[in-house]
């Protein structure tokens, strides 16, 4: 590069405006936009839970997620546990269950309908009989997860 050129080069205004693509197959990357909704909320998870932080609360990341990627997702929430606290509110029962939850608290109303008097009707870890109940009673795939845990883990 010549001189001049190198005085053009440093004088050229540059816009920062970084691209986001997502990896839909090896080699294979299309516009973070395109994606679907679940490729989307898979690639914005593993990337929260590979960072190091805060505490992370998420709602619902089980949304959008198909059967396969949420056992991925649970991989990395055993991960993430070392390193930060994550605080999830779920209805799936993966989640809880095989992402091995310290904590659960089960909800509930007052009122049948009323979402503005919630209530705390359990709490505890996963292997307490009342909230295993209630998570296998109320929870998607509850009595699956638990099966899938023990033969997993063996207990």
């Amino acid at each position: 590069i010549t001189p001049e050129g190198w005085l053009d080069l440093s004088l050229t205004p540059l816009v920062d405006q970084p691209v986001f693509e997502y990896q839909s197959k090896p080699g294979t990357y299309i516009p973070f936009s395109s994606a679907s909704a679940g490729q989307q909320a898979t690639a914005l998870l593993t990337t929260l839970l590979t960072q190091d932080g805060m505490p992370l609360l998420i709602d619902q990341p089980e949304e959008d997620l198909d059967s396969e990627t949420v056992q991925h997702i649970v991989a990395k929430i055993w991960a993430a546990k070392g390193r930060r606290q994550l605080i999830l509110a779920s209805h799936n029962a993966n989640l809880v269950v095989n992402g091995d939850a310290d904590l659960v608290l089960v909800c509930g109303y007052t009122t049948a309908g009323d979402q503005s008097a919630g209530t705390i009707r359990a709490s505890g870890a996963i292997d307490q009989p009342e909230v295993r109940d209630a998570i296998t009673r109320v929870m998607e795939g509850g009595e699956t997860a638990f099966k899938l845990r023990k033969e997993k883990y063996g207990f």
